[in-house]
């Protein structure tokens, strides 16, 4: 076999492969829905889930957007101070991680397993079809109270989309602290600020 072939093969397979690792999400339904006063009355935290229950990808695609999405002129759903962006978003399902991509609005698989245990101080986000890993990253902004401010309104953002599309939503700040970054492969860069879990 050439080297010209050689290298097509190769071309081919890496395409193959990054085809595979990168979901496309549905595009994000940004009309419609109850009205914003309704829903943040019907605001709650829960910790009450149902096990080997599902959420949508297209759910999954709305809060993700909810939470960190492009609006306008690349302007995001939620402030940033310094419009620094330094949110970093991951979903851990039963099967996988992934990393959240809003340019894209894509998903990115990071590590393969079931790692719910390593989310989560308590037994519920275990059996929870998805917890969100809000993390930040800090060459982006270093001051604490901003990477909290950023996460905290993230957070609530996808505790609005709950309410509305009739999901269950609680956010934590006990996980792993040992483990959890490893299953992520996070950067030296990232800091974990909160898991929020999701279900019905």
């Amino acid at each position: 076999m050439t080297n010209y072939k050689i290298l097509f093969l190769g071309i081919i397979s890496l395409m193959a492969s990054c085809s595979i690792e990168a979901e496309v999400l549905p595009t994000p339904q940004t009309t419609g829905g109850k009205p914003l006063m309704q829903v943040m009355s019907e605001r709650k935290s829960s910790r009450d889930y149902q096990e080997n229950q599902s959420v949508t990808k297209q759910d999954l695609s709305n809060m993700l957007w909810a939470a960190w999405g492009i609006t306008h002129d690349g302007k995001r759903t939620i402030a940033t101070a310094m419009n620094r962006q330094e949110l970093v978003l991951y979903v851990i399902t039963p099967t996988e991680v992934s990393r959240y991509n809003p340019d894209a609005n894509t998903l990115t698989v990071v590590n393969t397993g079931d790692f719910r245990k390593y989310c989560t101080m308590q037994d519920f986000a275990a059996i929870a079809p998805i917890n969100i890993v809000l993390a930040v990253d800090v060459t982006k902004q270093n001051k604490p109270e901003f990477q909290a401010y950023t996460a905290g309104a993230a957070s609530q953002n996808i505790y609005l989309y709950c309410a509305q599309a009739g999901l269950k939503t609680v956010v934590r700040a006990g996980f792993d602290q040992e483990n959890l970054p490893k299953m992520l492969k996070l950067s030296d860069n990232e800091r974990i600020m909160f898991v929020q879990t999701v279900g019905k």
